[in-house]
């Protein structure tokens, strides 16, 4: 089996084992229709779908255990940090919106 056959393969099992038992699909389509709006249902959407994406491709890569993470090690406290201030404005905001 090829690279790129494992590798849908790998992410095929973990979207059809994931999804089903993941709520924030479904607390982001609930949003998206709340509002209304087709725009920002769209965005809503393609950033969740981003945000899912981007590390479990990291991981099906490999990048986790190449020479990408040695260096990204430095950068490890800093990232978590912007991603959990990003995480806090977005949970205020959909306090304050919803």
């Amino acid at each position: 089996m090829g690279p790129a056959a494992a590798g849908l393969l790998m992410g095929g099992g973990v979207a059809a084992s994931s999804l089903p038992c993941n709520p924030g699909i479904f607390i982001v389509l609930g949003a998206a229709i709340l509002q209304g709006q087709v725009l920002w249902a769209i965005l809503l959407l393609a950033m969740y779908a981003i945000g899912f994406s981007i590390p479990l491709g990291t991981v099906l890569l490999g990048v986790s255990l190449g020479k990408t993470a040695l260096l990204s090690q430095n950068a490890d406290k800093a990232i978590r940090w912007v991603s959990g201030c990003i995480l806090l404005i977005a949970g205020f905001y959909l306090l304050a919106t919803f």
